[in-house]
């Protein structure tokens, strides 16, 4: 059975797609762990060229990855024994362009 996206979900791919391109990097902040440290929140920054400002599309990347944003705005992610910045933007990736190398990620 095919998933069907809806129209939050739509409006964050489009507008993903449009800030991250293919060959983006991708910046990860840890900002928590749960005290079982069998989650975590993660912020997602990424530096346009020419801009001064970074983004943090942790709103569109909850959306898209059907992920909850934490109580410091970053993405909560379930899981660990593995590097879950990497994790996060490699399942980014894989949602925006079906290819799980197409961003690169980056620890701030």
């Amino acid at each position: 059975m095919a998933r069907t996206r809806t129209d939050d979900q739509t409006h964050s791919l489009e507008q993903l797609r449009q800030w991250l391109p293919k060959g983006t990097r991708v910046f990860t902040i840890l900002r928590a762990v749960s005290r079982s440290g069998m989650s975590r929140e993660l912020s997602v920054v990424v530096w346009q060229p020419g801009s001064e400002r970074p983004i943090h599309p942790n709103h569109h990347v909850c959306q898209v990855l059907g992920l909850r944003r934490g109580k410091g705005d970053g993405v909560v992610i379930q899981g660990c024994g593995m590097d879950m910045g990497f994790h996060l933007v490699y399942e980014l990736a894989y949602a925006l362009y079906g290819n799980s190398d197409a961003l690169t990620q980056e620890w701030l």
